[in-house]
């Protein structure tokens, strides 16, 4: 037994450790108002390398989630090679229109390949974490009041960071819905004061602002869209 033992122990010894594999990707730019992110992955040379490989996969996890899952983006899911006698490999990944909220990141798989196009080495490596925030608009209705006989005045705004595009506005009066109003795109952070023309209400009365009462708007958040307040 204390033979074999010994024996084992020589091979053990005389069996190279495999360096780790000369690769590595970055993450370069983070640019949440222009929803960009940039990736920049690098490897080096390998003996007896030949050719050197490699391929970006976007990764995505929404809020909730624990898992990274793959998201269709161009450029990312093509293998890319280096020219001949390169012997040192940097790439670069931009990609745009990203959707919030949400993490991103990149995942590049590497391979060294000898003359004959044999998988020498691989490698797969990840990048820190480009943070995207919800970029869709928010409509909020923060006051309503009555101002003369005929007129009811909300004052709408947007506290999301995109335009909202056209939308309607809605009054209603001790539950009698009046004609709603078209409204102009609101801008990121900007209110606007709308005005409703209608029936006199009699004070005490409930009266209701709805921005969006289709819901034909996707907001980031919807709950904040109705204002209530008695007539005086």
């Amino acid at each position: 037994m204390r033979r074999i033992a010994v024996v084992i122990a020589f091979f053990a010894l005389a069996a190279p450790a495999r360096a780790a594999a000369p690769a590595s990707v970055e993450l370069t730019a983070c640019i949440p108002r222009d929803r960009a992110a940039e990736f920049e992955a690098r490897m080096g040379q390998v003996e007896e390398t030949a050719k050197l490989k490699m391929r970006f996969t976007l990764q995505a996890r929404k809020p909730g989630k624990k898992a990274y899952r793959r998201v269709a983006a161009p450029g990312f899911s093509d293998w890319t090679t280096a020219d001949p006698g390169t012997s040192r490999y940097v790439f670069t990944r931009r990609v745009e229109g990203l959707i919030g909220p949400a993490r991103y990141r990149a995942m590049v798989r590497f391979k060294w390949l000898d003359a004959r196009g044999k998988t020498i080495l691989s490698a797969r490596r990840y990048s820190k974490v480009c943070r995207q925030p919800d970029h869709r608009p928010n409509l909020k209705v923060k006051a309503l009041s009555h101002e003369g006989k005929h007129r009811y005045v909300a004052l709408v705004a947007n506290t999301g960071r995109t335009a909202t595009g056209v939308f309607e506005l809605q009054v209603t009066l001790a539950g009698t819905p009046l004609d709603p109003v078209s409204v102009d795109s609101l801008e990121p952070h900007t209110q606007r004061l709308v005005t409703v023309r209608g029936p006199v209400c009699t004070p005490g009365s409930a009266l209701t602002a709805t921005a969006d009462p289709l819901d034909l708007v996707d907001e980031h958040h919807e709950a904040d869209n109705v204002f209530s307040a008695p007539c005086e």
